[in-house]
C-alpha cells in the first residue's frame, strides 16, 4: 500500500496536526477545572459556529446519536412530525421515528435532488398540526444541500412546527445561520466540518426547542437534553466523555477562529469549485447531484465499471480513500469528498487516481 494515506471521504475526514497532537495528550479526569475549562470553551466556540446565541450541547456519540436524540428530546407518543427525505441521511430520521413508535408523514425527493420548496409548502398544508419538521442541510449519500433558509421560513409561515436540522455533515462546510434563519434544533457530529475525530455530537436548541424538550415524553435517559443542561452549570457533562476527542476539538475549533466563518465557506466554495472542474477536465462524467453541495461531488460511474473494486484497488495501491455509493448507488456513483481539512492537493491525487484507472478499465 502506498504510503499516502489520503482522506477523500465525506466523514472522517483528515485531521490537522493540532488536532493530532490534542488527542495524544495524557489523558485528565473530566471532573477537574483543567478539563472544566477546555470544555466550557468548546461549548462556547460552537456556539460561535452555529451562529447562535442559544444553548449548545455536547455528547459522546455519533452523529446518528445526535439525530436520535432530537427524536427523543423533542417528541411525545402521537406526535405528528413530517420527514423530508433527500437521500439515505433523512431515511435514516424516519427509521428512527419508527424506533420510537412514531409514524412520520414522509415528504420524499429524487436522490439526488433538494427539497422543492413549493412543494414543501403544499405538504405542510394538507398537514396540520404538525409538531416538528425534519431537514438535512447536506446528504452525504447524494451529495445534496438543502437551502435551509428558505425552507425554514416556509416552515415558518404555513405552521407552527419546530424546524429540524441534521447538519452533521453540513456544519462548517456550508453557510448556516441557526438564529438568523429560525432554526429550533440543530445536530451535529465532530468528523466532519469540524475537523475532528469521530466520537462527539452536538446539538443547538431555540427556546421553542427547549420547551419542547421540558414537555416531551418519549423515553429518553442517556441522551436526555434536561440533565445535559444542568451540567453545564459545572462546566461539565453528565456522562463521562470523550475526553481526547474533546481536546482534539478544542483545537480544530481554535483553527476555524482563527480562519472566521465566512472565510471558511469560501474555502469550501473555491475547494468545491476547483475538484468539479478537475474531475469534469479529468474524467468527462456526469456528476450524480442536481443540487450539489460544497461537501462531495458524486460522479456517475460507467456502465460495466465495477465501483467497489475499483476504490479498493485505488485505496489498496495508491492509499487513497474514496467513498464508494450507498445503498441502491452501491458499485453505481463515487464520491470524492472536498471538506473540512482535505486539500487541492488531496483532491488532485483522487482525481488522477480515478482516471488512471478508468483509463484503464476502457481498454
Amino acid at each position: 500500500m502506498s504510503n499516502k494515506n489520503i482522506m477523500l471521504t465525506p466523514g472522517p475526514t483528515p485531521l490537522p496536526p493540532q488536532v493530532l497532537e490534542a488527542m495524544s495528550r495524557p489523558l485528565i479526569h473530566h471532573r477537574t477545572e483543567e478539563f472544566g475549562g477546555m470544555f466550557a470553551g468548546v461549548i462556547e466556540d460552537m456556539k460561535w459556529v452555529y451562529r447562535t446565541k442559544g444553548e449548545v450541547l455536547m455528547m459522546t456519540c455519533s452523529g446518528t446519536g445526535a439525530m436520535e436524540s432530537a427524536v427523543a428530546n423533542l417528541l411525545s407518543p402521537g406526535d405528528k412530525t413530517l420527514v423530508c427525505t433527500t437521500g439515505a441521511f433523512g431515511d435514516r430520521f424516519v427509521a428512527i421515528h419508527k424506533a420510537f413508535g412514531l409514524q412520520p408523514v414522509v415528504l420524499p425527493f429524487d436522490w439526488g435532488r433538494a427539497v422543492d420548496p413549493e412543494v414543501l409548502r403544499r405538504a405542510l398544508r394538507a398537514n396540520s398540526g404538525l409538531k416538528a419538521v425534519f431537514f438535512q442541510h447536506t446528504d452525504t449519500s447524494t451529495g445534496i444541500v438543502n437551502r435551509l433558509e428558505t425552507l425554514a421560513k416556509i416552515v415558518r409561515e404555513e405552521s407552527g412546527a419546530l424546524v429540524v436540522v441534521d447538519s452533521v455533515s453540513g456544519l462548517a462546510c456550508e453557510r448556516l445561520e441557526t438564529d438568523a434563519w429560525g432554526l429550533d434544533a440543530v445536530v451535529t457530529g465532530s468528523q466532519k466540518g469540524l475537523m475532528n475525530a469521530p466520537g462527539l455530537g452536538f446539538v443547538a436548541l431555540s427556546e421553542r426547542a427547549w420547551k419542547a424538550a421540558q414537555t416531551a415524553t418519549l423515553p429518553r435517559y442517556n441522551f436526555d437534553y434536561r440533565i445535559m443542561k444542568k451540567s453545564l452549570a459545572d462546566r461539565e457533562t453528565p456522562w463521562t466523555p470523550a475526553i481526547s476527542v474533546v481536546a482534539g476539538q478544542a483545537a480544530a475549533l481554535k483553527l476555524l477562529r482563527a480562519e472566521g466563518m465566512e472565510a471558511v465557506w469560501k474555502r469550501h466554495d473555491e475547494l468545491a469549485a476547483y475538484a468539479r472542474k478537475l474531475l469534469s477536465a479529468k474524467l468527462g462524467l456526469p456528476f450524480y447531484a442536481k443540487d450539489p453541495a460544497n461537501i462531495l461531488t458524486g460522479i456517475v460511474l460507467p456502465e460495466g465499471v465495477d465501483g467497489n473494486k475499483l476504490l479498493a484497488n485505488i485505496l489498496k495501491e495508491e492509499g487513497i480513500s474514496i467513498a464508494g455509493g450507498q445503498l441502491h448507488l452501491k458499485g453505481k456513483i463515487c464520491r470524492v469528498a472536498h471538506m473540512a481539512y482535505i486539500s487541492k492537493s488531496d483532491v488532485e491525487a483522487g482525481v488522477e487516481a480515478l482516471a488512471a484507472r478508468l483509463a484503464k478499465a476502457k481498454v
